[in-house]
C-alpha cells in the first residue's frame, strides 16, 4: 500500500514534463511563425518603401527632362526654330547616385522615326491628303527595303489603319484575312495606339518586329520627319536613290549647321544627287526640322529593385506636356 503514493507521484511529474514540453513546443512554433511573419513584413515594407524611392526618382527624372524641353522652348522664340542632337534635351544624364540607388535617363526625339500612324486615311480624304498618305506609303516601302524586310508590310499596315474593311492594296489585309486565323481578329481601322501593335500584322513575325522596331514609332497624330534628328537610315529611306554613304554625309554636315528650313535639306539633297531626280515637293511634305514629340526613358537602380519609366512628352507653342507613361517594357 505505501507503494501506490510514489508510484503515482511519478506519473504525475511524467504528465507535468509531457505538458511542459508540449506547451514550450507550442510556444517556439508560434515564436518561429510569429518572428517569420514579421520578417516577411519587414521585408514587404522594405520592397513597398523602395519601390515608392524609386518611383519618384523616375518622376523626378521626367520632371528634369520637361524641364529641358521648356527651356528649350523659350529659347527658340529668341534664336529660330529647330530641333537638333546638339541642343541640351538631347544630352543624356549618365548613371547618377542617388540616396539608395542611381539614376541614369536619356530623352530622344520620337520624330526622328517613321510613324506608323501617317498611313492612316479615312474615307472623306482630300486629294492632298491621299497624296500625302502615298508619299508617306512609298517612305515606309524604302525603309523596308533598306532594311531588307517585305516591302509589302507597308500596304498591310496601310490597310490595318485605314477606316474602310476593304483591301485598298494588293499586299494589303483586311478583316477577311484576319478573322481567318485560328486565332482571329480584326483591323484597327483607326490610328495603332503602340509599335507593338505592328506584331499584329501581316507578314511581321519577332524577327522582323525586333529588325524594325528602332526606326518607328506611333504617335497621336500625323507628323513629319525631323531631318535634325533622324538616323542615316531613316534619311535615306526620304529620298529614292540616296545611298548610306550620302546620307551619313548629310548627318555629317548637320552637326556644324543643323537645318534651320526644310527648303535646306532640300537642296543638300540636290547638291548630292542629280536635281532632276529629287522630287523637292514630295520630300517637303515628309520632313521638318522641329519636333513636337519626344520620349524620355529613365532607369533606377536600387540596392533591391530597378524601375523604368517611358514618358511620352508634347512641345507644344506655350508649354510641354506629359502625355502618358509605362513602367516596365515599352
Amino acid at each position: 500500500m505505501s507503494g501506490i503514493p510514489i508510484r503515482s507521484s511519478i506519473h504525475e511529474r511524467g504528465v507535468a514534463l509531457i505538458t511542459a514540453i508540449v506547451i514550450v513546443s507550442i510556444a517556439s512554433i508560434a515564436a518561429v511563425a510569429m518572428t517569420h511573419e514579421l520578417q516577411l513584413n519587414i521585408r514587404r515594407s522594405s520592397n513597398i518603401f523602395a519601390a515608392d524611392q524609386g518611383y519618384l526618382y523616375t518622376l523626378g527624372s521626367e520632371a528634369w527632362s520637361r524641364g529641358m524641353l521648356i527651356r528649350d522652348l523659350n529659347n527658340k522664340k529668341q534664336d529660330g526654330n529647330y530641333d537638333g542632337l546638339d541642343e541640351d534635351w538631347a544630352q543624356e544624364l549618365p548613371p547618377t547616385p542617388v540616396e539608395g540607388g542611381q539614376v541614369q535617363a536619356v530623352t530622344t526625339c520620337l520624330q526622328a522615326r517613321f510613324n506608323l500612324n501617317n498611313l492612316y486615311l479615312n474615307e472623306d480624304a482630300s486629294d492632298a491628303d491621299k497624296q500625302v498618305a502615298n508619299d508617306n506609303l512609298a517612305l515606309f516601302q524604302r525603309l523596308l527595303a533598306i532594311l531588307e524586310l517585305p516591302e509589302s508590310i507597308a500596304q498591310a499596315t496601310a490597310d490595318w489603319l485605314d477606316e474602310d474593311i476593304k483591301s485598298l492594296y494588293p499586299d494589303g489585309a483586311e478583316d477577311l484575312e484576319y478573322l481567318d486565323l485560328d486565332q482571329p481578329y480584326r483591323t484597327a481601322n483607326g490610328f495603332m495606339a503602340s509599335p507593338t501593335e505592328l506584331r499584329l500584322i501581316k507578314g511581321v513575325d519577332r524577327e522582323v518586329y525586333e529588325k524594325l522596331a528602332p526606326y518607328i514609332t506611333t504617335l497621336p497624330e500625323q507628323t513629319k520627319i525631323n531631318v535634325n534628328t533622324a538616323d542615316a537610315l531613316i534619311i535615306q529611306a526620304l529620298a529614292e536613290n540616296l545611298n548610306q554613304a550620302d546620307a551619313e554625309q548629310l548627318i555629317s554636315e548637320r552637326e556644324e549647321e543643323p537645318f534651320t528650313q526644310p527648303n535646306a535639306f532640300v537642296q543638300k539633297l540636290k547638291a548630292l544627287l542629280d536635281e532632276n531626280k529629287v522630287k523637292s515637293d514630295q520630300i517637303t511634305s515628309l520632313i521638318s526640322v522641329e519636333s513636337q514629340y519626344f520620349q524620355m526613358e529613365t532607369v533606377v537602380r536600387m540596392e533591391s529593385s530597378s524601375q523604368r519609366l517611358v514618358s511620352l512628352l508634347y512641345k507644344g507653342d506655350e508649354d510641354v506636356i506629359v502625355i502618358s507613361r509605362t513602367l516596365g517594357a515599352f
